[in-house]
């Protein structure tokens, strides 16, 4: 059973931590201390992302026998930003089939509710225990790289990394269609009917995004016209849909901006109410509307950086208090849908 870590788990907890055969492929074993500052630091990771590390529980006699979970990678390299699945297990709980059941159950969280597009996970050359399990998972071999947290001549320098891709949803079955009357029967030769047109993509800047207009994009993405990325540098939960995907970017401040402003083509959509970044879209080409529907456009954006360059000092100066969006009500929530649905229809 995964469930998050209690009181009692501390010293089973510190034991496996502490225990050379377990961290052999580790930077080596962690003192009392160490371990306390990872369990801590696992269970508030959990609180505040809604998905971590879970303790694993064997269910005949509640023994806590390891760990698994999901946790964002916190180094820079090739495959970055990610997410890792990853488990440690007592030696005692070896070889019975726990790691790859409670693996398997991550993976499902991952896919399934969080709606990651690929986990990965990854260790060194020698742990053939652990590789042969990211196979057993349905992982598959992606190279190798330098762990840039160690050294070089290190002995655990060379990693292998495995990823893994969410799984895509069969699409559905197309209803009976009852055969045309003979006078309209089309002849033998005619061809077979064009496919129809592309999606259109729409990106939804996922900082402060609200929840009714992420929801009116999923309705819009299940009538079929358009596909959904959201970015953000956090993960989040989104359906479980062809297309519909989640892009979790690298913290650091305006990471997310970039990332739309270098990604977003010209005549697609971006929803944000970000000023700024919407200038530079805008620029590009790019369709840009606010959460309440409020388009920005070559036309007005230059009034919109002006005033909000206006109210930013004034609040810095003292002379105005608070500010910001007020609720978002149905009004706010009506005037997206019209704007979106104006765009779907007629690209403007």
């Amino acid at each position: 059973m995964l469930r998050p870590f209690q009181e009692r788990d501390r010293a089973p907890f510190a034991a496996m931590h502490a225990d050379p055969e377990v961290m052999a492929h580790l930077p080596g074993v962690l003192s009392e201390v160490e371990s306390m500052e990872l369990f801590e630091e696992w269970r508030v990771q959990a609180a505040r992302q809604g998905f971590g590390v879970w303790a694993v529980e064997e269910r005949a006699t509640k023994a806590f026998v390891g760990c698994v979970g999901l946790a964002p990678v916190r180094f820079d390299a090739a495959f970055t930003p990610a997410v890792e699945v990853l488990w440690r297990f007592a030696h005692s709980a070896w070889g019975r089939g726990y790691a790859t059941e409670s693996a398997r159950d991550a993976l499902d969280v991952a896919f399934s509710r969080l709606g990651f597009p690929r986990v990965v996970s990854f260790t060194t050359r020698a742990n053939t225990r652990s590789w042969r399990l990211m196979e057993r998972l349905g992982m598959r071999r992606a190279g190798e790289f330098a762990h840039p947290r160690l050294a070089a001549d290190d002995r655990l320098s060379a990693h292998v990394l495995y990823v893994i891709d969410a799984p895509v949803a069969p699409a559905a079955p197309d209803p009976p269609v009852a055969p045309p009357t003979a006078p309209e029967m089309a002849p033998a030769s005619a061809a077979t009917a064009p496919p129809g047109p592309p999606r259109r993509q729409v990106w939804l800047d996922g900082d402060g995004c609200p929840r009714a207009v992420k929801d009116i994009v999923w309705r819009a993405v299940q009538r079929g016209p358009i596909s959904c990325t959201i970015v953000a540098n956090r993960a989040l939960a989104v359906p479980r849909h062809t297309h519909i995907r989640s892009v979790v970017v690298q913290h650091g401040l305006d990471v997310a901006d970039e990332w739309l402003v270098a990604n977003a083509k010209p005549g697609e959509l971006v929803v944000t109410s970000d000023v700024p970044l919407a200038a530079e879209l805008v620029g590009k080409g790019v369709h840009v509307v606010s959460p309440r529907g409020e388009r920005f456009t070559p036309s007005n954006i230059g009034e919109k950086l002006s005033v909000r360059d206006f109210f930013t000092e004034a609040r810095a100066a003292g002379m105005i208090e608070g500010g910001g969006p007020g609720e978002f009500g149905e009004r706010a929530k009506q005037g997206f849908a019209n704007a979106l649905d104006r765009w779907i229809a007629h690209g403007v």
